[in-house]
């Protein structure tokens, strides 16, 4: 009775979910086409399936259960509102291609009658394995691409979507085999083991949409954030000494320890924008005069607490600030040559260089990625 209620209310969940995707694309325009029928059929059938477990109506089996061959459009569901979610864009092309070997299986039906659920169930066995490759692989390459781009918080938000989508396909895998397959002859019982088995996954999902209302419109996948502090996460500063203090400077140790987690701090909280026309000859004048702090301290800082030498510090500082202004839509009005001239690298070659080393891809296809 309790599992009964919970498909219903699971299922009725699910519908609004996809209602509010369809009213967001009125007003925006944008809309994942296939979450929004992949919520739609999961919810429908799940719904009618409650109210029938209720007996608020009587209908034998869910209406989409009606056809076993309409079981195959979900693998190519899953995995183009995965793409919709990474490339926000599937071509019809490529959608009539996925959904071809579906118009197999009907052509079949329509030829042959009949189909027998065990050829059927291995059939969607192979046809379910090859789509679960092909899910791994877009996932795989999506994030191998964007690790740099994404913020840690951001690219957990990813994954965590992704393992979603993994973990409901293979909900949906288990209901379809377990059907077709281990149980053909008994389809009542089959139904509502395997529906009453599956609606703790969804509702799972439900709680997660629920804190994560930026999935329902298409926003996880955003690679510009406003606050992102790309300074913290270069991890430019060790807490702890980076190697063993030389003999001629442990006098110096000795003075600076008393106030070095002050003078770490507020290198951390530094603006680029401050120094970053400096040259490495100057770095320490300019950082002395802006921190108020002596030369001979910052330099002992920069050397055994900076993960990069004092020239690579600096260029590491111009790298955090292109990235900000590129976060900021800098590159919508200007060119990368400018931005690599406005943060004051010493060549094209230089900031290509540089950008690269850092974050594994050059300027240009890190702004064909953010796009």
């Amino acid at each position: 009775m309790i599992l009964n209620l919970l498909n219903l209310l699971c299922g009725f969940s699910l519908i609004l979910i996809a209602l509010a995707i369809l009213l967001h694309y009125f007003r925006s325009s944008k809309i994942n086409f296939y979450f929004f029928l992949l919520l739609l059929f999961a919810g429908f059938s799940r719904f009618q399936y409650g109210l029938t477990s209720l007996a608020f109506i009587h209908e034998g089996k869910p209406l989409v259960l009606r056809f076993f061959i309409s079981l195959f459009l979900i693998p190519p569901i899953f995995l183009l509102c995965l793409q919709s979610f990474i490339s926000e864009q599937v071509t019809v092309r490529k959608s009539l291609l996925h959904f071809s070997f579906f118009g197999c299986i009907v052509f079949a039906r329509i030829l042959f009658g009949e189909l027998n659920l065990f050829v059927l169930g291995l059939f969607f066995v192979t046809y379910t394995t090859f789509y679960y490759f092909l899910l791994w692989r877009s996932s795989y390459r999506y994030l191998k691409q964007h690790q740099t781009i994404f913020s840690k918080q951001q690219l957990f938000k990813v994954k965590q979507l992704i393992i979603w989508i993994f973990a409901l396909s293979i909900n949906n895998f288990i209901f379809i085999v377990y059907y077709l397959i281990l149980n053909p002859s008994n389809k009542p019982e089959a139904i509502q083991h395997i529906f009453d088995g599956t609606v703790i996954c969804w509702t799972f999902f439900l709680i997660y949409l629920f804190f994560n209302p930026g999935i329902v419109f298409n926003e996880v996948f955003k690679k510009k954030d406003l606050d992102r502090d790309f300074a913290k996460e270069f991890d430019i500063w060790s807490s702890k000494p980076l190697q063993k203090t030389e003999n001629q400077d442990r006098a110096l140790e000795l003075v600076v320890r008393r106030h070095n987690v002050i003078l770490l701090e507020h290198l951390r909280k530094l603006k680029p924008e401050i120094v970053i026309q400096s040259s490495s000859s100057n770095l320490l004048s300019v950082l002395s005069q802006h921190l108020n702090y002596p030369k001979s301290h910052i330099k002992f800082v920069l050397k055994y607490y900076c993960r990069h030498s004092q020239s690579d510090y600096l260029n590491v500082l111009r790298l955090i600030h292109a990235l900000t202004l590129i976060n900021n839509g800098y590159l919508e009005y200007y060119t990368i040559e400018t931005l690599g001239e406005h943060c004051h690298f010493k060549s094209r070659t230089s900031f290509y260089r540089h950008f690269k080393r850092h974050l594994g891809v050059s300027p240009s296809q890190y702004k064909t990625l953010i796009e």
